[in-house]
């Protein structure tokens, strides 16, 4: 395993990739604010943070991978985690609202972030990378599937869907390094548990209250991408 400094990326592309997240972030919105992900037993107020943060964290996320991943592998690696970042909003305002990670999100961005990740790797040559991937993307899936296991036997929130997200969490961050990875996966724990004793303590909620766990996969996920981290092994 290398260590692979930050790449020298323009200020316009990131400029660019900024404007263009916010153009893609609002129709997202528009989508989001009428809660046609809801299913019919999925009923109450739309959360209480306006819709209109959708467009801005859209467009901080793009203009910060794009500044991140810019020049590398030929600059055909941008468009993967570009295209994961605009899911991965989606996934986090939806699973922040309804404690659910719709399939229809999470299966088909499995082919589609590989075959994005393989035409960098066949822009680069850097197969090995997409072999990490893949075996990172397979390893956290089989953890969080035993941990839903685990979860379900003893009554916990913790579910399926978190388990799928995970194999996406896999291959987003295993292609970088292994390493990135194991900071995406402690991370993800560690914000879930700051949240939920801040709850406590703030008494905004109990100790068997569910907590959406996807959105702090997600946040784990996009510290360990922009954090450079020296590889362990």
């Amino acid at each position: 395993m290398t260590w692979v400094p930050f790449p020298t990326t323009p200020w316009w592309f990131v400029a660019l990739l900024g404007v263009a997240g916010a153009l893609v972030g609002e129709v997202l919105r528009r989508r989001l604010a009428t809660g046609g992900y809801r299913l019919d037993d999925e009923t109450g107020p739309l959360p209480r943070v306006s819709s209109r943060i959708v467009p801005v964290a859209l467009a901080l996320l793009w203009a910060l991978l794009a500044w991140r991943f810019g020049p590398l592998a030929q600059w055909a690696l941008s468009p993967a985690y570009l295209g994961f970042a605009f899911v991965a909003v989606a996934l986090a305002w939806i699973d922040a609202d309804v404690h659910r990670l719709p399939r229809g999100l999470t299966r088909p961005a499995y082919p589609l972030l590989v075959a994005q990740l393989a035409l960098a790797s066949l822009a680069s040559g850097d197969w090995e990378a997409l072999r990490r991937a893949a075996i990172a993307g397979a390893v956290l899936w089989t953890i969080y599937f035993v941990l839903a296991l685990v979860a379900a036997l003893l009554g916990s929130g913790f579910g399926y869907g978190d388990v799928t997200l995970a194999g996406l969490v896999g291959l987003a961050t295993g292609y970088v390094s292994v390493s990135t990875t194991l900071v995406a996966s402690y991370a993800a724990f560690i914000l879930a548990g700051v949240y939920g004793v801040a709850r406590l303590v703030l008494r905004r909620g109990s100790r068997k209250d569910d907590i959406a766990f996807g959105p702090w996969m997600l946040l784990g996920l996009l510290l360990s991408l922009v954090v450079q981290v020296r590889p362990l092994f």
